[in-house]
């Protein structure tokens, strides 16, 4: 069971309809608010890359400049493949070559290790990142190439990851209450197994990979940010350039067209474009998504481990009913139909049963948030970046997890 779920909605580039469902923690019956913070698990990334870009377009490094030369703490370690080829792009894109598909964060016990301990595999719940591939060749998923990321904005600003992206990104879109650097507030969900059990909190040195924790509301601002306002505002709001928006949102090179620069990349049956990200840290699930020529996005923020069965469902219909199909014609549709969507959601009737669009079946091919997830089930180690189904953190056997 899922004991809560925040909910936000985004029309026109603007936040319309933010919710929440359940407890925030079983334990005390706190309920769940639009203002309950969540962790975002692999949703940081989106973020990140949000922040790499601005340094990109302030001049700090190129976007296809090699990275290695910029990297004093930490490099790769020795490989047949030649690291001057991972680039910005290339890391932003998971076409760097690199390993370490996700993190298993550490519990609060002690002090998070700075990033190249994670690097090298010293810390808790790591492994070392390497470079797997000749950089540029193909797609593979790599929290390792964020946590390069983490580090290379370091070494560019001389400032903590947390503090640029909470003065350059967060606090500029108004995410006041976000942060890359974990501390609970009485705000704060607390995390729970996929019983409905409450369970240690875990938190990460790969703050750029799994790190965010934030609201519904405020994770709408950052959808919203990618999309025209509704007063003319530009995709972008100040902090990127419009182009800086549709770069990211455009296939990236080695690819096959299903990821951007830190969103993943399909088509709805309808056709539209849509960009997406999703997550899963332990006890905790996430997902955005936007449909960038609509002007329409959806964020969704669960803590229990088998939150994404609702967040899975909800979305699917929100796709259904955002997009032409010959039953809802009009995003007012929507708006008025998720709210419903999303209260049978939280109580848990939609983590079994999932509602299929009519007249439609998922494809062989990546072409819906659904379908995508359904692909990411099927890989995961925590390790040199295989694929091994049924993994999570540390690379035990177990229940099968997506990106995180």
């Amino acid at each position: 069971m899922t004991p809560g779920l925040a909910v936000a909605l985004v029309c026109h580039g603007r936040i319309v309809w933010p919710a929440g469902y359940g407890v925030a923690d079983q334990a005390k019956g706190q309920l769940v608010t639009p203002a309950t913070r969540f962790q975002a698990a692999s949703v940081s990334k989106p973020v990140t890359a949000w922040g790499v870009l601005r340094l990109v377009e302030q001049g700090r490094i190129g976007l296809d400049e090699p990275v290695v030369g910029h990297l004093r703490r930490w490099c790769p370690p020795p490989s047949p493949f030649k690291a001057e080829a991972i680039t910005v792009r290339r890391l932003l894109s998971h076409t760097a070559g690199l390993s370490v598909h996700g993190y298993a964060g550490q519990t609060l016990e002690r002090p998070l290790p700075p990033i190249e301990a994670s690097l090298s595999g010293e810390a808790d719940g790591s492994f070392p990142v390497e470079l797997l591939e000749a950089p540029g060749r193909r797609w593979l998923y790599s929290g390792g190439g964020y946590s390069v990321l983490q580090l290379l904005v370091e070494e560019l600003t001389g400032r903590l990851f947390a503090d640029v992206m909470q003065t350059e990104i967060l606090d500029a879109l108004g995410m006041t209450t976000s942060s890359f650097q974990w501390h609970r507030t009485a705000a704060t969900a607390c995390p729970h197994d996929a019983d409905g059990g409450r369970i240690p909190k875990f938190c990460f040195a790969e703050q750029a990979a799994a790190g965010l924790v934030t609201t519904a509301a405020e994770l709408a601002r950052f959808v919203a940010a990618a999309l025209p306002g509704p007063e003319g505002e530009p995709p972008g709001r100040g902090v990127l350039s419009p182009a800086g928006v549709r770069l990211a949102l455009t296939a990236a090179p080695a690819t096959d067209g299903r990821w951007g620069l830190g969103y993943g990349l399909g088509l709805t049956p309808s056709g539209d474009r849509l960009a997406y990200h999703e997550g899963a840290n332990r006890g905790w699930r996430a997902g955005l998504a936007l449909l960038p020529d609509r002007g329409a996005g959806i964020v969704l923020l669960a803590n229990g481990d088998d939150g994404s069965a609702p967040i899975d469902a909800v979305v699917q219909q929100w796709i259904a009913l955002t997009t032409p199909n010959p039953k809802y014609r009009r995003l007012r549709a929507a708006v008025l139909a998720i709210p419903a969507v999303a209260a049978v959601t939280a109580l848990g009737l939609a983590a079994r049963r999932r509602t299929q669009v009519e007249g439609w079946r998922p494809p062989g091919t990546l072409t819906a948030f659904a379908t995508a997830t359904r692909l990411w089930r099927g890989g995961g180690p925590r390790g040199r970046g295989g694929a091994r189904p049924g993994s999570c953190p540390g690379g035990r056997p177990g229940r099968p997890r997506r990106p995180g």
